[in-house]
């Protein structure tokens, strides 16, 4: 077994403008995550954290390089390994909860276990868990908008980890929260991940939450550089 649970080499990807110019964001980037480690990656608005987080997860492609999970290059996933190292090999945290605001607390943490029939009372059950695991156990039927800002982010955790994920991303977890509850948030985030033995990559422009992680790397020029 690899001491890595994600590699990624020589990564390209670019973009094509309205100009039809091509913007390059991410230039032959390297980054090796190993098991049960947490490692941030900070930089300036615009210098293709999400992007990376994307490609990592596969919800982009990349104009080249090499990604493994697990010893396994993505590339060579058909379409349905593909699905489940979407759905149940990764864990994705965004800076805005898209809690479903039709739908209960619980309804939306449960909603990545749905896909089969077979699990609704699985997935609603393991909801349950993890919502009374962040705190929220009181808040099984609630509406999304009868929650604040941090419980809406705690919720989005749960939801995370409801398929028993190996890797969470988390794109700017506490992007939209005040200092004080973000802190919170993070730390909650911290624990389940230790708890759990995952492993994580964060995107985030605050240091500070950078400082909380095994290791920081900068994105800038298309490129990482361990800090």
């Amino acid at each position: 077994m690899t001491k890595w649970i994600l590699e990624a080499r020589e990564i390209e990807k670019s973009f094509i403008q309205p100009n039809r110019e091509r913007l390059v964001i991410l230039q032959g980037l390297s980054l090796g995550l190993e098991r049960g480690s947490v490692i941030s990656v900070t930089g300036a608005s615009g210098s293709g954290k999400s992007t990376l987080l994307h490609v990592l997860g596969s919800l982009d492609g990349t104009d080249g390089g090499c990604i493994r999970f697990d010893g396994e290059d993505i590339a060579g996933f058909g379409r349905k390994r593909l699905a489940a190292y979407r759905n149940r090999d990764i864990g994705f945290v965004f800076q805005f909860h898209y809690l479903m605001p039709e739908l209960t607390v619980r309804e939306n943490v449960a909603a990545p276990g749905l896909v089969s029939v077979f699990r609704k009372r699985r997935a609603f059950d393991d909801a349950a868990a993890l919502l009374a695991e962040v705190g929220l156990g009181d808040k099984l039927d609630a509406m999304p908008h009868q929650l604040s800002g941090g419980e809406k982010q705690r919720a989005a955790i749960a939801r995370s980890l409801l398929n028993g994920p190996r890797l969470l991303l988390a794109d700017e977890p506490t992007g939209s929260l005040d200092w004080k509850t973000g802190e919170g948030v993070f730390a909650l985030f911290r624990r389940l991940i230790r708890e759990r033995g995952l492993s994580a990559i964060v995107a985030t422009h605050n240091p500070q939450l950078a400082e909380l992680t095994d290791r920081k790397y900068l994105l800038h020029g298309g490129k990482l550089q361990e800090m």
